[in-house]
């Protein structure tokens, strides 16, 4: 009996770390997710129109991320943006994701077209399902981007201004993995 007590605790502890160390955070999201919702970006002086957007948000077990193939179709019908951003998450064990953008930013440009602008930030909460084959990514509450880079002279006829400097956007995504 005392031999079984003996060999015993040493296996529960084995299970035990085995557990705290898959529960790392920043490793329990894998694959590639196709989203779709709304956005609408307040641009002073200008109220902000909603806007469609598609992407594919692919998540690694390192904790890194990238948005690929992203589309920004603008209501009422103005130019089709292109998206693309890398960035860093984490996951809590309910499932809550928090996105991270590093320098680079959010990259906006006209599809198939010039660079457009670079924003410090994007979407930036989410929530994934138990069994990770649906999420939900937003802002959380309205949040301000600020401009980083924009083209140069900016788009648009001779003239033009520069794009203001903050916006305030509201942008709510859901999708499902695809890879």
């Amino acid at each position: 009996m005392k031999l079984s007590v003996l060999v015993g605790i040493p296996v529960m502890a084995l299970f035990i770390m085995v557990g705290m160390a898959s529960a790392d955070p920043r490793y329990r999201i894998q694959g590639v997710y196709a989203v779709t919702g709304f956005s609408s970006c307040d641009l002073p002086p200008s109220p902000g129109a909603p806007s469609i957007v598609e992407a594919d948000y692919t998540f690694r077990h390192d904790g890194t991320g990238s948005i690929s193939n992203g589309v920004i179709r603008n209501l009422p019908p103005g130019p089709v943006l292109s998206m693309t951003a890398e960035f860093e998450y984490t996951v809590t064990k309910e499932g809550r994701i928090e996105i991270k953008y590093p320098e680079a930013g959010l990259e906006l440009s006209v599809k198939d077209g010039p660079y457009l602008m670079t924003w410090d930030g994007g979407p930036s909460h989410g929530v994934i399902s138990r069994d990770h084959k649906t999420i939900t990514i937003s802002c959380g509450p309205p949040v301000l981007l600020n401009l980083i880079d924009y083209s140069d002279p900016p788009p648009g006829p001779p003239g033009t201004p520069p794009p203001p400097g903050t916006a305030s956007c509201i942008i709510s995504l859901s999708g499902v993995r695809i890879r």
